[in-house]
């Protein structure tokens, strides 16, 4: 009896060993993503901290820092992905038992009261305790197959949520700094519409002493009125990014997270470098999610494969037996004992396992797709950020002397008005490049900024959720 046990349990173990259907991956085709960066830049690093920085580092700035915290403390869309991965790991984890066998307790007590021959009543009482096994030998990696899926599908959501922490920060970052931008930008129209205001005031009188036509009152004026829709435009904007930033820390903004001073941008955030090899990116998670949702379409083949071979089930019990309770467990009980091997064998179903396997095959192509876009779309991503990169600071400086060289030329063009020397036409036009020379200097700044967000995100971040 022994011998027979132990060769059950061992034709378990080589059976449970199972040889897998699943079609073995190829290797990732090198035309898919190419090996060097198209934009040559300074600055090519090794080092994944300044390639990969994570967001408490890549973030210069204090007030920003807290911004950024509060949206991941609150944000909605972030708790959602975190729910999706409990969800997924609870399904990995639920397949995964079917790898296991599943063991049972059970107790019955039956009463029964019958008459014999001469007529007369009997009562009897019958109590079973049993301990009941089943288990399906995975002979031909169905099993293994579904819990390799489970287990892929939670890995790539948890890379999913990795992603959307990305995004979020990145949104939020982006948000504070274009709240930043139009706060500056409002600042320069106030400035603006005061030293209009000045303008317009001198022109009448110029006008009343019988300098100049009324013709230029009018155009001072209008000048005037453009610089005030200008502060109402921008006080809008600001309001508006104030909302956009609420939604995403999901609470009413203090006034302590309000940027302050726009000219100190270029210490709020880290410059990324580039990597050396564009193999960097297979590391980002939105790739990572891509890639594991493959692996999960590519396992569904090999269950989908099983379905075409026998499944054989084992079903045993054993237990006690006694006509009473008191002697259930001790020496008055019965051994009972029951083993039922079950064998199934798919003769005729109307194609369903055949088309099941086709299904599963068109979704793994789809899958392998939707893998190489995504590396491909990240490899524009860094390929178009890093042609800004390589420009911005040369277009900054060049828009900081224009608006030098233009307020030189507005201010001579004004003092030559004032004396009677020029004309109020070249004060107008000087002016109007001098506003559009300064809006677009701030833009710039932008630019830099979201920039630099934008190369902390194309390169995957290094943020994980737990």
């Amino acid at each position: 009896m022994i011998k027979t046990n132990i060769s059950i349990f061992l034709l378990i173990v080589i059976f449970s060993g199972c040889v897998s259907l699943e079609p073995k991956l190829e290797p990732l085709d090198s035309k898919v993503i190419p090996k060097e960066w198209k934009t040559n830049i300074e600055n090519n690093s090794n080092d994944l901290a300044l390639i990969k920085p994570s967001w408490e580092d890549f973030v210069k700035d204090e007030t920003l820092k807290k911004v950024v915290s509060k949206a991941i403390e609150n944000n909605k869309d972030l708790k959602i992905a975190l729910l999706n991965i409990e969800a997924a790991r609870a399904t990995y984890r639920i397949s995964r038992a079917d790898l296991f066998p599943n063991i049972t307790g059970n107790m019955d007590i039956s009463h029964s009261k019958s008459l014999n021959s001469s007529n007369n009543s009997t009562i009897s009482h019958n109590y079973n305790a049993n301990i009941a096994a089943s288990y399906e030998l995975d002979l031909f990696g169905k099993i293994k197959s579904l819990n390799e899926n489970a287990l892929n599908s939670y890995l790539s959501t948890q890379f999913a949520t990795n992603a959307t922490k990305i995004s979020l920060i990145s949104e939020t970052i982006n948000a504070w700094i274009i709240l930043a931008s139009n706060m500056e930008q409002l600042e320069l129209a106030k400035q603006t519409a005061t030293n209009l205001q000045k303008v317009y005031e001198l022109t009448q009188k110029r006008f009343t002493a019988g300098v100049v036509s009324k013709n230029d009152v009018y155009d001072a004026n209008a000048s005037l009125k453009e610089s005030e829709l200008n502060v109402i435009s921008y006080s809008k904007k600001v309001e508006e990014n104030k909302n956009a930033l609420e939604l995403l820390i999901a609470e009413p903004l203090k006034e302590d997270f309000l940027p302050k001073d726009f000219e100190s941008y270029k210490n709020s955030l880290m410059i990324v470098k580039s990597g050396v090899s564009s193999n960097i990116l297979l590391s980002r998670p939105d790739i990572m999610e891509a890639e594991y949702n493959l692996k999960a379409k590519n396992a569904n083949i090999g269950a989908a494969r099983a379905a075409f071979f026998p499944s054989i089930s084992l079903t045993a019990s054993s237990g006690l037996a006694s006509r009473s309770l008191s002697s259930l467990f001790d020496g008055g009980a019965k051994s009972i004992w029951s083993f039922s091997p079950n064998i199934s064998i798919p003769i005729f179903n109307a194609g369903e396992n055949q088309a099941n396997l086709d299904y599963s095959y068109a979704q793994k192509d789809i899958a392998l797709l939707e893998y190489e876009k995504s590396i491909q779309t990240a490899f524009k991503e860094v390929s178009d950020t890093l042609i800004t990169r390589a420009t911005i600071k040369e277009q900054i400086q060049k828009q900081k002397e224009l608006v030098d060289s233009v307020s030189k030329s507005y201010d001579i063009s004004l003092n030559s008005y004032k004396i009677g020397v020029g004309s109020y036409l070249n004060v107008l036009i000087a002016q109007r490049t001098l506003i559009s020379s300064q809006q677009a200097l701030i833009n710039t700044y932008l630019e830099d900024l979201t920039n630099r967000v934008s190369l902390y995100s194309v390169f995957g971040g290094n943020e994980k959720v737990e």
